[in-house]
């Protein structure tokens, strides 16, 4: 937890913590979703609606960071300048950030943030890019079993990507990971990653099954249990993107997945 991340007394003079009570709303919805259907169901079925308020709130979840607040700041580097600078005229770029999020939080799919005016254009990209990729997303379901558990860290979501160019420098997402309890996860898929050489993914390709159309419009997302060997690399990843910590239900369960405490970062904590 970051305080006062989100105070924001130059849009908001009349309610400086509004934005932190826009996500709180947008949390109690998704936590109806995640808790009524993804943490419940081994065929979780989804609307439109909801598939696009999911894609849209865990864009979010990257994006209202204080890693992502940080880029957004007077130290932000000095390749950023000149485009924040084209949104921002007085290179008060916290403000760039704040109030492009302050809207998007009030969104509920990208076709909103697409037509709204008050959200600048790189903004609109990003969320393009975060919410649908270059070539289409969908959503897939992982679970862990017994007695290995997904750990969780303060880096939300851990992007996967594959290294692609002459000297391998650019980075390609093929998906992000985002713990839902010990024993689910949610991944973002990009449409394509089931033909990303394995060493990369590591994942089968079951994992990266694409929702299955149903009678009434909805789509079907169906659960892939993963090998020890997927469980270990995804809480290895997970861990490796720390800055603060990671945390786990059980130590024992910790170690079982791959995670050894005396060799984890001295800069980050566990718990």
């Amino acid at each position: 937890m970051s305080p006062f991340l989100y105070m924001d007394e130059k849009n908001n003079p009349e309610d400086r913590m509004k934005i932190e009570h826009d996500f709180a709303e947008y949390e109690r919805e998704v936590s109806k979703l995640i808790n009524g259907k993804l943490l419940n169901e081994d065929a979780v079925a989804i609307s439109e609606e909801e598939d696009d308020k999911l894609k849209l709130f865990f864009a979010l979840m990257g994006f209202r960071s204080k890693r992502t607040s940080e880029v957004y700041s007077v130290n932000t580097s000095t390749v950023n300048k000149p485009v924040f600078s084209l949104y921002q005229k007085d290179g008060d770029y916290s403000d760039l950030w704040k109030r492009n999020l302050g809207q998007l939080v009030n969104c509920r799919s990208l076709k909103e943030v697409r037509n709204n005016p008050k959200i600048d254009d790189m903004i609109k990209i990003f969320m393009m890019r975060d919410t649908y990729g270059y070539f289409g997303r969908h959503f897939s379901l992982v679970e862990c079993q017994e007695p290995y558990e997904f750990i969780i860290s303060d880096c939300y979501p851990t992007v996967i990507k594959g290294d692609i160019g002459i000297k391998g420098d650019i980075g390609i997402i093929i998906y992000d990971i985002f713990p839902l309890s010990p024993q689910r996860a949610l991944l973002s898929v990009c449409n394509g990653a089931e033909g990303t050489p394995l060493d990369v993914r590591v994942l089968r390709e079951r994992a990266f099954m694409q929702p299955n159309p149903a009678h009434d419009g909805r789509k079907r997302i169906i659960s892939t249990k993963l090998n020890e060997k997927e469980i270990i690399h995804i809480n290895t990843m997970i861990a490796k993107e720390a800055e603060i910590g990671i945390a786990a239900k059980t130590e024992t369960a910790l170690n079982k997945s791959g995670i050894q405490i005396e060799n984890f970062a001295e800069s980050a904590q566990i718990g």
